[in-house]
């Protein structure tokens, strides 16, 4: 299944979903390309656990890349711009642009073997970056080459899990940055933890991952572009697709 190019906007719930299979159970869902669509003004604070792309069980070869999506806003919880609900594994999310959400940019629920890379993922109110159960046992997510700008929020935050949900995550050589300049680089939802740099690293998270301005065109209008000189291509970012 391919979607691709589309403007989907003023809706009350998700704006894109694909698979349907609970957990990891048998699925015949896989190989989807989701590219290069618009996905704005959803959710409008009516609904909630939405997201403007929404995947759902095993998915194999599903590849979620070069779309913009911005201002989702839930009603009470779970305004979220790609959200990685229960069992989603195998999926690429690379080159998107996510911004003006209200509980986080990307959220992964659970799942297996997901990449996620070279995205801009700015001004989660709640947080930026959420993985939310975490299962031993496994890689359940690679995150690298990312860019996540915050403006007040945590950079990651983990979910309900008895042990902390990003202990089974690789994140390595991305960008945090805070425009307040009160960086947050996690905190923990079960116990509200909060995390320094330093604290993370010593995790074993982000030790080649630069804390600095990424020095975006204009990000509080919407132009994510790293400029140049940006320290993002340093660590080997780059844009798949321009973005309107």
């Amino acid at each position: 299944v391919r979607i691709v190019g589309n403007s989907i906007h003023d809706l009350y719930y998700t704006g894109i979903s694909i698979g349907w299979t609970w957990g990891y159970q048998e699925s015949f869902s896989g190989y989807h390309v989701v590219e290069g669509n618009v996905v704005h003004d959803i959710g409008k604070g009516l609904l909630s656990d939405m997201g403007g792309v929404y995947t759902l069980g095993p998915q194999p070869g599903t590849t979620v890349r070069c779309n913009t999506i911005y201002d989702v806003e839930a009603y009470q919880y779970g305004g979220w711009g790609i959200y990685l609900d229960e069992g989603s594994s195998h999926i690429t999310v690379e080159g998107n642009v996510v911004y003006n959400t209200s509980h986080g940019g990307f959220h992964q629920h659970y799942g297996r073997s997901n990449v996620v890379r070279d995205n801009v993922f700015a001004f989660g109110r709640e947080a930026n970056v959420v993985i939310s159960r975490g299962e031993p046992g496994y890689l359940a997510l690679f995150f690298e080459r990312n860019i996540v700008l915050s403006s007040g929020s945590p950079i990651f935050t983990g979910g309900y899990a008895q042990e902390f949900a990003l202990r089974n995550i690789v994140s390595d050589r991305n960008i945090l940055w805070d425009v307040t300049g009160n960086l947050v680089i996690c905190k923990e939802q079960r116990t509200g933890k909060v995390y320094t740099l330093e604290e993370w690293r010593r995790l074993g998270y982000d030790r080649g991952s630069l804390s600095t301005d990424p020095l975006l065109a204009n990000p509080q209008a919407g132009d994510f572009s790293p400029t140049e000189g940006s320290p993002a291509y340093t660590l080997g970012f780059r844009r798949i697709c321009p973005h309107p």
